[in-house]
């Protein structure tokens, strides 16, 4: 095992590949522009966006506009893309190369053969592997850059035994990724949220889409944005793609070869066609935009031992907890994953204790709806924990809610693609282990949090031990009292009973007596080694929401179960084992 952890750097390039792979991308790279280079604006469509965000500098003001939908996140991006006139940086956990992925990575190349110049940041470890095209991609054009974050043993794309051996030698190091997610265009207009680059991400899965949440940002805050991606840009932990084992040996042994043209698919065209449309534009991301006093952009560094001793040493999940501490009446927290580690369980202790009726509410994942099966272990193992102790109000969102056809706007077009047979590529999870329907399964992927109704955060932070502790996350907190109070009726609706089971312990023999009994069910529960203690429940019909703890809770609600619409009992049977032996997984989860 100290051999594998001694041999690990030795896994790079040698200086001289290093060097014979700088000589060959540079002779045989393309650098011709299809714009002409006395054209200032590089051929730039147009865009009220990046004119809002050179006001916004101008004038020292600052606003976000709110991105709830996929498809309109899509959009953005290919807006921006294509009126880029200097820059664009994009950073990301995870790019697949589907129909969105395989859009964006076109527009990235399009503008930077306009001359803009573009810089590609994706962690490796769940982004597309393919060698081949990574290097079309790398000698498309010398405008165009791609870097990996912390390649395990510099390679694009790893073997099991190569996962094996990282796991074995070198744990912490290979475990650490950039969870970072953030889109910079001419230091002027920035994105920033939950969203990977991928199909689910933007409304065109139709096996599993995942319902999320990003923010636009104007002004100079986003100078702050490309400062952080420089760091990571600069960081040792960040490799050019050419420079990967695999990647160079491909480049070295293969003639260059041009990308072929793309022709983006039919359904992507009516949004291409939207996105260039400026009044559409305006709409959608000018007349909701939110003007703000006071926000605040975080990020970690690429990691701690990556830079000397006078670069920032923030430690952000302390500045999002203070955030929270201060509350006084109301904490409102939404993550795919509800795994609170002993810093985050002190922290909503000392909150209970301070204010005894604080409301604190937490929108997650089911079973049914999570695409982590092994992390929604760990939360079914301490619902008890959250729910009786802590005095969390903790709903678990359902795979198909009544009002999924308002949070997809293309629901309707999903519905007949997925009849159409239509698939999305490159997929590793999301398998579809509830009641067949002729709609994708949804997931909760956002990341927010809002304080007292007065002050929000949206980023990549899950707050849970791998966000405080192993991975490298970034957001946005805004102190501005109509966004939260925007924010919060999002996330409110999210958790109404049409939308989400809410989590409460089981009625005491008394209470059993007197509570609306469960349905029958027809899915099968696997019940040995079961957490009995609690359940989720369903608003029985006619009745009124109440509050688990309320002397009508029982009469309102009806239970169904721990793990409702989950129609295969492997995943119920992993859930219970992993929760109930492998604890110790809780900080790497």
């Amino acid at each position: 095992m100290l051999m594998a952890a001694s041999l690990l750097p030795a896994c790079s390039l040698s200086a001289k590949k290093v060097r014979e792979v700088d000589a060959r991308v540079t002779v045989n790279r393309e650098t011709g522009l299809t714009c002409f280079p006395r054209e200032l604006d590089r051929c730039a469509e147009a865009s009220p966006l990046l004119e809002l965000g050179q006001n916004d500098i101008r004038q020292g003001r600052h606003h976000v506009t709110l991105v709830e939908y996929g498809a309109d996140a899509l959009k953005l991006r290919v807006h921006l893309i294509r009126s880029a006139q200097r820059y664009i940086d994009v950073q990301n956990f995870i790019l697949r190369k589907d129909e969105t992925g395989e859009l964006l990575l076109n527009e990235l190349l399009d503008a930077a053969r306009r001359g803009v110049k573009v810089r590609l940041l994706l962690d490796q470890m769940f982004t597309f592997s393919d060698a081949e095209y990574l290097v079309l991609l790398t000698m498309t054009h010398s405008n165009f850059e791609i870097r990996f974050y912390n390649p395990s043993f510099y390679k694009a794309k790893m073997a099991k035994h190569d996962w094996i051996s990282a796991i074995a030698c070198c744990f912490r190091r290979f475990n650490q990724r950039m969870h970072n997610k953030l889109v910079i265009v001419d230091d002027t207009v920035g994105v920033i949220g939950g969203r990977n680059i991928a199909d689910r991400y933007f409304d065109y899965d139709t096996n599993y889409e995942f319902k999320d949440r990003d923010v636009a940002v104007f002004g100079r805050t986003v100078r702050e944005m490309r400062q952080s991606f420089d760091w990571f840009w600069e960081s040792p932990k960040t490799v050019p793609v050419q420079h990967l084992r695999d990647v160079a040996e491909e480049l070295l042994s293969q003639p260059p070869q041009p990308l072929e043209p793309y022709q983006p698919s039919a359904r992507l065209l009516p949004l291409l066609e939207r996105s260039t449309n400026q009044k559409h534009i305006e709409a959608l991301f000018i007349q909701p935009a939110f003007e703000v006093e006071r926000l605040e952009y975080f990020s970690d560094r690429p990691r701690k031992e990556a830079f000397p001793e006078d670069s920032p040493k923030k430690d952000i999940t302390r500045e999002l907890y203070n955030v929270l501490i201060s509350a006084q009446r109301s904490v409102v927290i939404q993550s795919p994953y509800m795994v609170l580690s002993k810093r985050a369980r002190q922290v909503f202790a000392d909150l209970r204790k301070s204010n005894p009726d604080i409301e604190l509410i937490f929108s997650t994942n089911s079973l049914a709806s999570t695409d982590a099966d092994t992390v929604y272990g760990n939360t079914h193992k301490h619902k008890k924990r959250y729910v009786e102790r802590l005095g969390f109000k903790m709903y678990e969102f359902k795979p198909y809610p009544v009002d999924a056809p308002d949070f997809f706007p293309r629901w309707s077009a999903l519905i007949l693609e997925k009849k159409q047979g239509v698939k999305s590529e490159a997929v590793v999870s999301g398998d579809n282990s509830t009641i067949p329907m002729p709609a994708p399964r949804i997931g909760l992927h956002s990341k927010s949090f809002v304080v007292d109704s007065q002050v929000a955060m949206i980023g990549s932070h899950n707050f849970d031990p791998r966000s405080e502790g192993f991975n490298t996350e970034n957001g946005l907190i805004i102190w501005d009292e109509t966004f939260a109070q925007t924010l919060e009726k999002l996330i409110r609706r999210d958790i109404e009973p049409q939308n989400s089971w809410i989590v409460a312990m089981k009625p005491d023999e008394e209470q059993e007596k007197t509570a609306i009994q469960p349905v029958q069910k027809t899915n099968p529960e696997f019940k040995s080694w079961s957490y009995g203690s609690t359940s989720l429940y369903e608003l029985a019909p006619g009745k009124e929401p109440v509050p688990p703890g309320s002397p009508d809770f029982y009469r309102h609600y009806y239970s169904v179960g721990s793990f409702p619409e989950v129609i295969r009992t492997r995943r119920q049977v992993t859930v219970i084992f992993l929760g109930s032996f492998f604890g110790f997984l809780e900080p790497i989860l």
